[in-house]
């Protein structure tokens, strides 16, 4: 995250980059390096000026960013912070200028092979090192020159004119994610009406091919429909339907025939019966009596062997 110090960190980091690499040489010492108004340099040989923000108009980074808590922050603010570092040397007059143009090779020299701040020279107090901090010199032509340091009120020095940037300072604005459970009911039963989902399958009849699918039932009505087709078309086929039709009269005419020879045959079996009855009737009648007359017969043999 970048707060709303990163113009200021910014500043830091450039500065301790060019300490790191212009000392002791070109300059003796690092406290001759600084972040300064032109006017008020006071013993800074090399001093960093900064001279104008504008916003990043290059539409980088501009959609709101979900949190880890899933909380989402606004849009940060994009900008491009714009320097002009300049050399006043301590050496003497006929020195003078060839030692500021040797401290200006050396700071060009340095930012072109350091086009991003390394992360090392930024301040420790940041909640992230920041990264990827893109440093580009300005190609400005000498009118535009002029005007800054008019600006400054100073005439035209030797200097050269950079820009950092994008950087972005994150908003304060984070919007908490709304609840899903805002009220919570005790002692009520609370439920999700679940949906019914349907699954209907639809089949062409020129798609059952299965000979499985037909039942014989169907199969006798076509065979039906059929020979009904063909005697529709064909004399024959009226002749084959009074066929058919005497056959069924004469099955009807065997089915009661034989239904009478059934009754038939019952009420003879019936009477045979009757007759086998009524016969073994008379038999036991006539066994009866013979047993009578044979114990009859014993008993008169008896009582004349008494007389005797």
């Amino acid at each position: 995250m970048s707060k709303y110090t990163i113009i200021s960190d910014i500043g830091k980091g450039i500065l301790a980059l060019l300490r790191d690499k212009l000392v002791p040489d070109p300059v003796d010492k690092a406290e001759s390096i600084g972040i300064c108004d032109p006017k008020e340099r006071g013993g800074y040989i090399v001093g960093i000026h900064p001279y104008d923000i504008k916003e990043d108009t290059s539409g980088t980074a501009n959609e709101s960013k979900t949190l880890p808590d899933g909380s989402v922050q606004d849009p940060p603010a994009m900008i491009e912070l714009y320097y002009v570092i300049s050399v006043s040397s301590k050496a003497e007059i006929e020195y003078k200028a060839l030692d500021e143009a040797k401290i200006i090779g050396k700071i060009i020299q340095i930012l072109k092979d350091n086009p991003t701040i390394p992360a090392r020279y930024m301040p420790n107090n940041l909640d992230m090192s920041i990264d990827n901090v893109p440093v580009s010199m300005l190609p400005l032509n000498m009118e535009e020159k002029v005007k800054v340091w008019t600006m400054f009120g100073e005439s035209y020095k030797l200097s050269v004119f950079y820009v950092v940037g994008p950087v972005a300072i994150d908003s304060e604005n984070i919007h908490k994610p709304k609840k899903r459970v805002e009220e919570v009911y005790i002692g009520m039963s609370q439920f999700e009406r679940k949906k019914d989902i349907k699954f209907e399958t639809f089949i062409k009849e020129e798609d059952i091919d299965d000979e499985y699918t037909h039942r014989p039932d169907e199969d006798e009505d076509e065979e039906e429909e059929e020979s009904d087709d063909y005697g529709s078309d064909d004399e024959s086929g009226d002749d084959s339907d009074e066929d058919l039709s005497s056959d069924e009269d004469t099955d009807s005419e065997d089915s009661s025939e034989e239904s009478e020879l059934g009754d038939d045959s019952e009420s003879d079996e019936d009477s045979l019966d009757s007759e086998s009855d009524s016969e073994e009737s008379e038999l036991g009648e006539e066994t009866g009596s013979d047993s009578e007359d044979d114990v009859s017969d014993d008993d008169s043999d008896i009582t004349f062997e008494d007389g005797e």
